[in-house]
């Protein structure tokens, strides 16, 4: 009797270990977080030469300390080479980003360890130009390169006897930035460059930020022994914003002539670049509050401004991008109007004409729907939420009859890199249920695939069901993840994923890489895990997402009420063991709804916001006015006044440098729980790490802490 007792315990303990471990081929933490991407290494950072005849890339892995080759492949042909090592950029090497093709595509300038180069193809002569060099940008005859060194603006002459001269002299140590960018500016309003080459190639445009009286925000490195303080300038919301002019220069004369200074009204210069063939320089300019913007024409001679157009709200305004010009004098301009993003073309009187239909253009990662306009203006390339708002597709536009051809109709997400002369493209292309792969486009021609989907992956994915959950604000979309061999009869904990930010959906068609393979490692413990977007989340109903007004907390916590209720509804859904995690928006909406739904019983959140007045000023003021304002706006929608409200445990994670959302929050909250006596309140600090808490190691401890902690909390 004895013996059969210990077999039965073994057989117990046997099939306990058989339940509790992953299924033969299932995903683990380590295949998921490994420096191996599981869905492959795939083509990323693409750069097509002006003539569409072939690119560069690098084959990035999860470590991004990893040195990479950069790559070349032609669009017909030959396979893809390695065209530099990393080898090539110093004793310890480093990933050759940024390259940027010469006009007549014979060289590249190239950042890498944080020096400029420039790399002669057909010599393979690498020449190192200077260091601490950024936004390299080509002549127009290709002889130079301009670039931002220590806040002010150079130009190397590449001849036989090659030339570097300095053109500006305002930055430099004093706070003044002269075509270099501040933070703000690029993180808020997408500018991308701080200075712009005219048409001919004798003037460059800058843009000069003056952040003498900008916050001084400490960043401080704690893992040196006497410790390090960093100083950031950041606008905090309510406080001084950088003083922003625009300027040109002269390279024959070095005559610097100021063309618009926003700096006495405290506006923003929001985008601008020159006028094909011209010497007007093309401004966008917003107010402070960002209930109007204006695109002026600035004639560099300083002759009287033209405006272009000009848009208000009693609400806001988004930032529009400048427009694309024609040859026949009229272009095209992508636009916020009749709650839809659309492209329209603008005739040379000035009257405009709506070209796309009742879908959004540009949204997710494209500012600017606009891909490409064809050299004879007939047709455009346009970046679309099509069919519908879940889907991301490039479409080709007849200007002429307003005609559409979808170029990738497999629904689901495809990222584009267009060539506009050869209209070829690189594709990304993925959907919630399908792992990326990435294809090379030509017209008339079969795609070549540049990265197969990966089969085992594929193989190994929870289905993710898409539906719609119906609310007082029309249908709300949604996904769900549930637990393999699942159980309807059964109650199923349930780990609730929430941004909740103003037009940025969690809920598109699209492949969530690490994250996605993070939440079907949860639903393999035995948890559902489920995404809304509530009404102020949609990419396609302006109205509600000027819920948002005044109004962060409670009208981004509508959607996830919803959610909740409708999760406490199901039959499977144990309504006593719903949590809620997110990061930078999403951290702060989990830990309002913490604090303000008897529905989360516990929270994780990233690198959250707890009080807005400690985020940036374009970003906090455009939705929620000014703090001197709106104070109680401001104090409704912070974590800081309820927090003896929160209504289970809560797990924070904060890189301790992070330039974004700024550690303070998490400080500033975490005193809060203190004084009210809580208990239940645990914070993960990553030393030196900033808002995306990068690296192989930090983002691999995140995830499996994120694991363990939804694992404790539900007690599996």
């Amino acid at each position: 009797m004895k013996q059969v007792k210990q077999i039965a315990v073994l057989a117990a303990v046997l099939m306990i270990a058989l339940a509790a471990a992953p299924a033969r081929g299932a995903l683990t933490p380590s295949s998921a977080f490994g420096k191996e991407p599981p869905w492959g290494r795939q083509p990323a950072a693409i750069s097509w030469s002006h003539r569409g005849e072939r690119f560069t890339y690098v084959l990035p892995s999860q470590d991004p300390s990893e040195h990479l080759p950069l790559m070349l492949r032609p669009l017909h042909g030959a396979a893809a080479r390695v065209l530099l090592q990393p080898s090539r950029f110093g004793k310890h090497g480093a990933t050759p980003y940024n390259a940027g093709w010469s006009p007549h595509d014979r060289r590249l300038a190239i950042e890498a360890g944080g020096s400029l180069y420039v790399y002669t193809i057909s010599t393979d002569v690498l020449q190192k130009i200077a260091t601490a060099a950024s936004d390299p940008q080509w002549s127009p005859n290709g002889r130079a390169i301009a670039y931002a060194r220590k806040s002010n603006l150079y130009v190397a002459h590449l001849g036989a006897k090659r030339s570097i001269v300095q053109l500006t002299h305002g930055g430099s140590g004093n706070n003044i930035l002269d075509g270099q960018l501040d933070w703000v500016y690029p993180e808020e309003l997408g500018i991308s460059h701080g200075f712009r080459w005219s048409p001919d190639g004798t003037q460059i445009a800058y843009l000069r930020l003056d952040e003498r009286q900008v916050t001084r925000f400490p960043l401080t490195d704690f893992l040196l022994k006497n410790g390090r303080v960093h100083y950031q300038r950041y606008p905090l919301a309510g406080e001084k914003n950088p003083g922003a002019s625009l300027h040109v220069i002269d390279l024959a004369t070095k005559t610097d002539r100021v063309l618009y200074n926003a700096a006495p009204k405290d506006r923003y210069i929001a985008a601008f670049a020159w006028r094909p063939k011209s010497d007007d320089l093309i401004a966008e300019i917003l107010n402070r509050r960002e209930q109007w913007l204006r695109v002026d024409a600035l004639p560099a001679d300083g002759a009287t401004p033209q405006t272009l157009y000009r848009q208000s709200s009693p609400s806001w305004v988004d930032v529009i991008a400048l427009p694309t010009w024609l040859s026949n004098g009229s272009s095209l301009w992508v636009l916020d109007r009749a709650n839809l993003r659309s492209l329209y073309l603008r005739n040379s009187a000035g009257a405009l004409r709506r070209i796309t239909g009742n879908f959004n253009l540009g949204s997710e990662y494209a500012t600017n729907g606009l891909v490409a306009a064809g050299a004879n203006g007939v047709h455009a390339w346009v970046y679309a939420d099509y069919p519908t708002r879940r889907n991301r597709a490039l479409l080709e536009v007849d200007l002429g009859s307003d005609a559409l051809t979808n170029l990738t109709p497999q629904r689901g997400v495809h990222r584009i890199a267009f060539a506009p002369v050869s209209h070829a493209f690189v594709d990304t292309y993925s959907s919630m249920n399908r792992v990326p792969e990435v294809t090379l486009n030509a017209p008339a021609e079969a795609p070549q695939v540049l990265a197969a989907r990966n089969p085992t992956l594929q193989s190994q994915l929870l289905p993710v069901d898409r539906f719609e959950v119906p609310s007082t604000y029309g249908p709300l979309d949604a996904w769900m993840i549930r637990p393999p061999h699942f159980d309807p009869h059964r109650k199923y904990p349930v780990v609730v994923y929430v941004y909740g930010g103003p037009a940025a959906p969690t809920t598109t068609n699209g492949f969530g890489y690490t994250m996605e393979l993070m939440h079907d490692l949860l639903a393999q413990e035995g948890i559902i895990v489920f995404s809304i977007d509530g009404p102020a989340s949609q990419i396609d109903n302006d109205k509600h997402v000027r819920l948002l007004l005044h109004n962060f907390g409670p009208g981004s916590l509508l959607g996830q009420r919803i959610g909740a209720r409708y999760l406490a509804s199901l039959p499977y859904v144990d309504a006593k063991r719903i949590g809620i995690w997110g990061w930078s928006f999403g951290g702060y909406e989990t830990i309002y709804a913490l604090e303000h739904s008897k529905r989360f019983v516990a929270g994780l959140a990233v690198a959250p916001v707890t009080d807005w007045h400690l985020y940036d000023t374009i970003y906090t003021e455009r939705y929620m006015g000014l703090p001197q304002k709106h104070p109680r706006a401001y104090d409704r929608s912070s974590n800081l006044f309820d927090v003896a409200h929160l209504n289970g445990p809560l797990q924070i994670m904060h890189g301790t440098s992070d330039d974004n959302v700024h550690m303070a929050n998490t400080v500033a909250f975490l005193q809060k729980t203190i004084l009210a006596g809580l208990t239940d309140v645990n914070v993960m600090l990553y030393p030196r790490k900033t808002h995306s808490i990068a690296g192989l190691m930090q983002r691999r401890t995140l995830w499996e802490r994120m694991l363990n902690y939804w694992h404790s909390v539900f007690h599996l």
